[in-house]
C-alpha cells in the first residue's frame, strides 16, 4: 500500500492516534478548540496554536450504517457504522463504532456516551472508534 503524505501541521494529530490518543489543537490567543490540523485558529486567524490530548469521552450526535467498503482495508467489518461524535472538549469528530467492544447488533445511538478505543485495521496506520461509555 503506498505510504500517505502528512501535513506538517497534522504530525502531532496522527502521532497521537498512533498512542492511542485524539489530540486537537487550542488557539492560545482566543482559546477556540479544533480537531482538524489547521495552521491558523479558524475563529481568529491566529498562527499561535497548541495541541492538547482529548479525555477520549463524548456523545452520539449522528449515526449511520455502512453496507458497503469503501476500502479493501474495510471490507471484513461490514457493516459498520459511522460515528459523529461531540467530544467533551467541545469539538466534533467522525469515527468506526468499535463493533468488537458492543453488542453487534446494537448501533449507537444519537445522545448516547462513547469513549475512545484506539485501533489499528491492517496496515494503516491508527484510527479513531468509540465504544460505548457507561
Amino acid at each position: 500500500m503506498k505510504a500517505i503524505s502528512i501535513p506538517r501541521c497534522a504530525k502531532p494529530f496522527v502521532e497521537g492516534l498512533n498512542d492511542g490518543l485524539i489530540r486537537y489543537q487550542m488557539c492560545s490567543r482566543c482559546r477556540t478548540v479544533q480537531n482538524l490540523a489547521r495552521y491558523r485558529c479558524l475563529a481568529c486567524g491566529a498562527k499561535e496554536l497548541g495541541w492538547k490530548d482529548s479525555v477520549g469521552l463524548g456523545i452520539v450526535e449522528a449515526a449511520t450504517e455502512i453496507r458497503r467498503a469503501s476500502d479493501p482495508a474495510f471490507q471484513a467489518m461490514i457493516p459498520y457504522a459511522i460515528l459523529l461524535v461531540r467530544m467533551q472538549e467541545g469539538f466534533s469528530l467522525m469515527a468506526i463504532e468499535d463493533s468488537e467492544a458492543i453488542n453487534p447488533k446494537q448501533v449507537m445511538q444519537i445522545g448516547d456516551c462513547v469513549r475512545l478505543r484506539a485501533r489499528r485495521w491492517g496496515d494503516h496506520m491508527g484510527l479513531v472508534a468509540f465504544s460505548a461509555s457507561p
